[in-house]
C-alpha cells in the first residue's frame, strides 16, 4: 500500500514487496534513506514506529541530528537464510523429488533475497499476510509462498530440539480463487483431437493411453511393454505412479481400452516406453508436456490440457456409475474427497438431464392431452 508523505518515495522492489525512501535535497543533490520499520498494522494504520523513523531520516538528512546507530543484524543461525540453508541440508527434503525440490528451492531463493537476513522466529501471521499481499498480482505465486513457508516451518518445530514454537503460515487463507482448474475435455474435443490425429500416430496413442487408464504425464511418458500384462484375456498395465514415489509410492493397475489396444498396434511401439521422439528416445515429463500441447495446438484444442485428459476420464467412469473407492483405485488418490469431487459432477450432470428428460416427457403429456379434448369437442359439436 503507497503512503502520502512529503519527502516519501515508494519503491517496492522486482518481487513487489514494499520499500519506502525519504529522499529530498541537499545542497543541490538528491539524498535519500531507506525506512526499514513496518509501515502499517494490522488494521491498515500507520505505525508509529514507521513515523518515528521517517521523522528521524528526514532530520538526518537535513542534518538537524547525528545519524541514528544502524541496528545490529541477527546472528546468521537466526535468519531465514540460515533456516533455509538447514531445510535443504535435510533428509525430509532430499527425499523430495528432484522437480518438487527444484520449485521449493525456487520459491525460497526469491523470498530470500529479501528476507534472507531477516529473523524468522520474528516472523509473525501478519507478516505472512503482508508477503502474501505484496504478491497479489500473482496470486498463485503468493499462495504458494504461503503453501511451502508452513511446509518449512512444520519441519523446524519437528526438529530436536525444535527450530521453531509456532508455524505464522497456519490459517491464511488463500487469494487465488479460481476454481476448476485444468480444463476438462468434452467429447467433442476428444472426437476433433482424434480426427486431426488418426491411429498410429503418436499423439494419437498418447490421448488413447490417458484416457483409458486417467495416467498422469509424468506416468504415460514412462509406461511401457514392461508393465504390460493379460488378465482374463484383456490387455492391463501396472505401475508405481511417479508423483510421491519417493515418500508415499502407489501402484496403480488399469485395463486398456479397446481404442488403446488398437492404437498401440497401430503405433508398432517397440521401444522401453510406449511414447517415443521421432529418434526412438522416450520423453521427459517436461518434454512430453510441451510435446502434447503443441498437439492440442495442431489440432485446435488451445485451451486442452494433458491433465484435462485425466479429469475426463475420472468424470467418464464416475458417470458410469463408479464408487469414490473405485475411482482411488484406478487413479491412485489417497483421499476419498478427491473421487467425492468428480461424482458430484457426474451426479450434477445426471440430474440435469433427469430433469429435462421429466419436462420433455410432461410437455409431450400435455399436448396428448390438449389435443384428445379438442377432438372430442369437435365431434360433439358436430353430432
Amino acid at each position: 500500500m503507497k503512503i502520502k508523505l512529503r519527502y516519501l518515495v515508494y519503491d517496492p522492489d522486482r518481487a513487489g514487496n514494499d520499500r519506502y525512501y525519504v529522499r529530498l535535497e541537499v545542497g543541490g543533490r538528491p539524498v535519500k534513506k531507506r525506512l526499514l520499520q513496518p509501515p502499517l498494522n494490522a488494521n491498515g494504520d500507520i505505525t508509529q514506529a514507521f513515523m518515528d523513523e521517517y521523522w528521524a531520516a528526514l532530520a538526518e538528512l537535513r542534518g538537524e541530528a547525528a545519524a541514528a546507530p544502524k541496528e545490529t543484524p541477527p546472528p546468521r543461525h537466526e535468519t531465514f537464510d540460515w533456516l533455509f540453508d538447514q531445510y535443504f541440508r535435510s533428509t525430509a527434503f532430499k527425499r523430495m523429488d528432484p522437480a518438487t525440490q527444484a520449485d521449493k528451492r525456487s520459491v525460497l531463493y526469491r523470498f530470500a533475497e529479501t528476507a534472507g537476513a531477516l529473523p524468522y522466529k520474528k516472523y509473525r501471521k501478519e507478516d505472512m499476510e503482508r508477503s502474501q499481499l505484496a504478491r497479489k498480482a500473482t496470486p498463485g505465486a503468493a499462495d504458494k509462498l504461503v503453501k511451502v513457508l508452513k511446509a518449512v516451518f512444520n519441519w523446524a518445530m519437528k526438529q530436536s530440539p525444535p527450530l521453531a514454537s509456532f508455524n505464522p503460515a497456519i490459517g491464511i487463507e488463500p487469494i487465488n480463487r479460481k476454481k476448476g482448474g485444468f480444463h476438462t475435455w468434452t467429447s467433442e474435443e476428444l472426437q476433433a483431437f482424434r480426427a486431426y490425429w488418426p491411429m498410429g500416430s503418436v499423439p494419437r496413442l498418447a490421448l488413447e493411453l490417458m484416457i483409458s487408464i486417467g495416467a498422469r504425464r509424468s506416468d504415460v511418458c514412462q509406461i511401457g511393454p514392461r508393465h504390460q500384462f493379460k488378465r482374463n484375456g484383456q490387455t492391463w498395465v501396472r505401475f508405481t505412479a511417479h508423483k510421491g514415489r519417493n515418500l508415499y509410492p502407489v501402484e496403480i493397475e488399469a485395463r486398456l481400452t479397446k481404442e488403446a489396444v488398437q492404437a498401440l498396434e497401430a503405433a508398432g511401439a517397440t521401444g522401453s516406453t510406449f511414447i517415443c521422439t521421432n529418434r526412438g528416445a522416450g520423453y521427459t515429463i517436461e518434454s512430453f508436456g510441451n510435446a502434447f500441447s503443441s498437439w492440442c495446438t495442431a489440432a485446435g484444442l488451445l485451451h486442452c490440457s494433458a491433465h484435462g485428459l485425466r479429469k475426463a476420464a475420472a468424470i467418464a467412469l464416475a458417470e458410469s456409475g463408479s464408487t469414490a473407492i473405485e475411482l482411488c483405485a484406478i487413479f491412485g488418490w489417497t483421499n476419498l474427497r478427491t473421487a467425492q469431487i468428480y461424482i458430484e459432477k457426474a451426479n450434477k450432470t445426471r440430474l440435469r438431464e433427469n430433469a429435462f428428460s421429466r419436462l420433455d416427457k410432461s410437455e409431450n403429456s400435455e399436448s396428448v392431452s390438449k389435443s384428445s379434448v379438442a377432438a372430442r369437442v369437435e365431434t360433439n359439436e358436430g353430432n
